[in-house]
């Protein structure tokens, strides 16, 4: 017998948990912005109520531009993007990790699954957000802000778009599974206008295009 659907309500005329849809619609009907989704079990929907759906301690857009970014005690900055090529047929990510004592930390991978090469860069954007959340948790931070330039790799895990296919749907799950262990913010970094990291993890997944010799997958 298939499990009971509860329903998480973030944004709404009402937050929090809801045991039936119409219950659910009508804390989000005619609301702006609403993030809601449904779950199957209650830990989960729980994370997802808990996760921040934005956050930027950066106060100086000047500075990050040129690349001095201050990052708080007890958490991690990652600047993350993605690429593709079409006539190889790869995809690839670039992260930059910015730990509190200055440390520059940077991942890159590419791939060639079908799956990852049918939706492009988007495989390598998505690829660069659970990297940097990994890797916070492995090395036991407690916070972690992730700066993207692609909405999808935000409001997939935050519920303002559904996740409707394989590969997006378990990229939402992995990020919300991580957000029982670390706590996770997204800010939104505007594309190509000349930020120093976000530049920078663009040239990585660029050139990560090229590592032919490994394969990384959602």
């Amino acid at each position: 017998m298939a499990k009971k659907k509860i329903y998480a309500v973030r944004k709404g005329h009402k937050t929090g948990l809801f045991a039936t849809w119409a219950e659910c619609q009508k804390a989000v009907s005619g609301y702006s912005g609403a993030e809601f989704r449904g779950f199957t079990e209650k830990e989960e929907a729980l994370a997802f109520l808990n996760m921040e759906t934005t956050g930027n301690v950066s106060g100086d857009k000047a500075k990050e531009a040129a690349g001095i970014v201050e990052v708080p005690e007890n958490m991690v900055i990652a600047y993350v993007d993605g690429s593709f090529e079409k006539s190889i047929g790869r995809y690839a990510f670039g992260c930059v990790i910015l730990t509190p004592d200055g440390q520059e930390i940077r991942k890159s991978g590419s791939g060639s699954d079908s799956a990852g090469v049918a939706i492009r860069n988007v495989a390598g954007e998505m690829l660069g957000s659970m990297t940097a959340v990994n890797w916070a948790i492995e090395n036991k931070y407690p916070a972690v802000e992730i700066r993207y330039d692609y909405e999808g790799v935000e409001k997939w895990v935050t519920g303002v778009w559904r996740a409707k296919t394989p590969l997006t749907s378990k990229y939402a799950a992995h990020m919300q599974e991580a957000g029982k262990k670390v706590k996770i913010s997204f800010c939104k970094i505007a594309a190509h206008t000349g930020n120093h990291y976000n530049e920078e993890a663009d040239q990585l997944a660029k050139s990560a295009l090229l590592k032919m010799d490994e394969e990384v997958r959602i």
